[in-house]
């Protein structure tokens, strides 16, 4: 293995830590808030619907936040998983519906918003119900 830690080892909260501050510092340069995992990074923003040039402002911030943020990743011999990056927007079912979703560029892929994602094993909708995850979680039982 050429980079990396083993899971479980004595160093890896040190390397975890070493590796996710970085991301956090460039996170808050461009006002995003953000949570960080150990094999996880979400990156979001708060905004007004109805203030569409705040809107493309801060989708705008957030693309230019993750170009950093790769090439960060890229300079530590780390990868940015295109297919495993999501965007949701979450808001009321009236709002959802008149937010223009827009894609976020990154690099030479594009990221489409969906309509419902999972996170730490809950499924979140966009119009911040829990449908899916109570109909998954019937299911399973």
């Amino acid at each position: 293995m050429l980079s990396g830690v083993p899971q479980g080892s004595v160093l890896g909260p040190l390397a975890i830590t070493m590796f996710t501050r970085p991301l956090g510092i460039i996170a808050q340069r461009y006002g995003v808030k953000y949570q960080l995992y150990p094999d996880d990074t979400q990156l979001y923003i708060s905004l007004d619907p109805d203030n569409k040039q705040n809107f493309s402002s801060f989708l705008n911030n957030l693309e230019h936040c993750i170009v950093d943020i790769r090439l960060l990743m890229t300079q530590n011999l780390l990868r940015l998983n295109d297919n495993k990056t999501n965007i949701i927007y979450l808001a009321s079912p009236h709002c959802v519906k008149s937010i223009k979703t827009q894609e976020l560029q990154l690099s030479a892929s594009s990221i489409t918003p969906d309509g419902s994602v999972k996170n730490l094993g809950v499924i979140f909708y966009q119009g911040i119900n829990m449908y899916e995850h109570v109909t998954l979680a019937c299911r399973a039982a």
